[in-house]
């Protein structure tokens, strides 16, 4: 019986290690608690090119009954006013959970285009606005505008690529 203590002290601690190693395989971060802060005011600036304040913040309904709510972030340009940024993020309990949703949510906003090194997925639906998958994160940005829709649509690409860098 000794050997067979002292072969379970050595397994179990290694047990241990391997599967703290696999649940952080993927190299995801948990997000930050104050989720908004995933797109500062700065990178708005340095990506749009005008100073942005503190995010207006709300709760997003949840997509489907039974599943988290949401964060709405919703930034406003300091000098005119007229551009915004809508940044709307949902943390949920799986990876597998997030993937089912996205897909099921690309049915309302179709893909006009599909940009790769966004996440895990990712989408640009036909008002310019990007749509990704991290993960257990969705999240979706639009930047509201008078710009070209080239220039909208490669300005949320950009703070896309930004915020699941952190994720």
């Amino acid at each position: 019986m000794r050997p067979f203590l002292r072969y379970l002290r050595i397994a179990l601690p290694l047990a241990f290690l391997v599967l703290a190693f696999q649940a952080n395989a993927t190299g995801e971060k948990e997000p930050p608690s104050d989720i908004c802060s995933l797109l500062t005011p700065q990178l708005l600036q340095k990506t749009l090119g005008q100073p942005f304040g503190a995010p207006e913040k709300s709760t997003a309904p949840a997509a489907y009954r039974g599943q988290p709510s949401g964060t709405n972030c919703n930034f406003s340009d300091q000098k005119s006013g007229s551009q915004g940024v809508r940044f709307i993020v949902y943390v949920d309990r799986s990876p597998a959970e997030a993937k089912q949703t996205f897909e099921k949510l690309s049915v309302f906003f179709p893909a006009e285009s599909k940009p790769s090194g966004i996440g895990d997925s990712a989408y640009i639906d036909d008002d310019h606005a990007v749509h990704v998958l991290k993960g257990n994160v969705r999240f979706f940005i639009n930047v509201c505008s008078d710009a070209s829709d080239t220039t909208r649509e490669k300005q949320a690409r950009d703070l896309a690529i930004a915020v699941a860098a952190q994720i």
